[in-house]
């Protein structure tokens, strides 16, 4: 789905008046007085625009929030509001579909639709579990358990989401943080009108990009983030799916090569120039032994088909074709009661890491070898690999390598993903 523009500012606007007599505390009960027009910096505005719903928890009953500073909790109950101060860590449950709080153990609303937390100062912080966040906090039902909503301006989600997907990183590579900033920007604002019905545009995970808060935050990559304020991607007046992945190994990849969509013409394979190559996972290998590799593809083809599935003994494996960036396209596995064809990047999800079942294969980008007995069937698999992620967009560590080669932010993301422009939109 394309994203334009307009979509993601109409998204903006949405959710401000929907909760824009919540996110500026400004009156009691719901629909008293006239919801204000919010401008970028303006008086007695909390959230500003753009600003993004980040779920950072959820499936559990019950949830602890604290503040660094004192808080507004406001409770919304029967089509009202009620607004609450606390000092305290406050305490969200729930029962039959409905929200309590509690303050130190003093129950203070119960049978609520959602709370939304607000630190009453500028540099106030909310906490849960451990990390700090910007923003304000919603929370909300889902069935048996609560979902935790970070609300946050969309640069300082940024901070807290760049520097666990770049690494670490010192001068030479700041203009790969800047392509980074720009890449996750982009990325998040496409994704901003994605889904109008769900309570949160993304997840904190790999679902969508991981963020952690405020802990995370340099000031290295806050300078970046603001230098490259508003800065977007775009192909035809579009905002682009700018996926990025780790290492590609030499080759990155055209997107419907790597998964079941659609081809688009700023994401396809691209040779790296070794940009990448001084990373760990340029090249990397992992041993099996036959009856572990049919385990793993067993426990696969059963999940997938929704039957136990036993596919005998291994006597071969060989690979059938490739992608443009030398991904697996298609991979046979020959046993003695018959052959199974696996392929693409959930060929990952499969073979798994050979020391830890946990962790998935580090890229599809491999060659195979096998060690047969006397009988002819296969005792070891040996996969001889590069790359690490899915291959798809900005190469992380090749834009690393440019960066210190001396290539701008701007070049960076043109080079991976072709024939777009950067564009500013606020």
């Amino acid at each position: 789905m394309k994203i334009s523009t307009s979509d993601a500012l109409n998204h903006f606007i949405k959710h401000f008046i929907r909760w824009g007599t919540t996110v500026l505390l400004i009156v009691i009960v719901w629909g008293c007085g006239v919801v204000p027009t919010l401008r970028e910096g303006s008086e007695g505005s909390y959230v500003r625009l753009p600003f993004v719903r980040i779920l950072v928890a959820s499936g559990n009953a019950e949830m602890s929030i604290a503040g660094n500073k004192p808080v507004s909790v406001e409770c919304m109950k029967d089509g009202k509001s009620l607004v609450y101060y606390a000092s305290h860590p406050i305490t969200v449950r729930i029962n039959k579909g409905l929200l309590s709080i509690s303050v130190r153990g003093s129950l203070i609303g119960e049978r609520l639709g959602e709370v939304m937390i607000t630190p009453r100062s500028r540099n106030g912080l909310l906490q849960y579990n451990n990390i700090s966040y910007r923003g304000l906090f919603k929370v909300i039902p889902n069935g048996r358990s609560l979902e935790l909503i970070n609300i946050v301006h969309l640069d300082e989600y940024l901070k807290g989401v760049v520097p666990p997907e770049i690494g670490w990183a010192g001068e030479p590579e700041f203009e790969a943080v800047k392509a980074q900033a720009v890449a996750a920007r982009t990325y998040a604002m496409s994704r901003l009108a994605q889904y109008p019905n769900r309570p949160y545009d993304m997840k904190s995970d790999i679902t969508d990009q991981v963020y952690h808060g405020v802990e995370v935050e340099t000031p290295l990559v806050s300078k970046a983030i603001d230098q490259t304020r508003g800065y977007v991607i775009k192909y035809n007046d579009e905002l682009i799916n700018a996926y990025y992945h780790s290492t590609c190994g030499g080759y990155t990849d055209d997107i419907d090569e790597v998964w079941d969509k659609k081809s688009e013409p700023y994401l396809r394979a691209v040779n790296d120039s070794g940009f990448c190559s001084w990373s760990k996972y340029y090249n990397w290998e992992e041993k099996y032994t036959a009856e572990q590799l049919r385990m793993r593809i067993e426990e696969y083809l059963s999940s997938e088909r929704g039957k136990v599935i036993r596919i005998g003994d291994i006597t071969d494996m060989y690979i059938k074709s490739y992608t443009p960036g030398g991904r697996i396209s298609e991979l046979t596995v020959q046993t003695d009661k018959g052959s199974y064809d696996l392929g693409r990047d959930k060929i990952r999800w499969v073979f798994k890491r050979s020391s830890n079942p946990e962790m998935i294969l580090q890229s599809a980008r491999f060659s195979v070898k096998l060690k047969k007995n006397g009988n002819g069937k296969v005792e070891m698999v040996e996969l001889i690999g590069s790359g690490y992620g899915h291959g798809v967009g900005m190469c992380q560590c090749g834009a690393i390598g440019m960066s210190r080669a001396g290539r701008k932010f701007d070049d960076i993301l043109t080079f991976y993903y072709s024939n777009t422009n950067l564009v500013k939109l606020y």
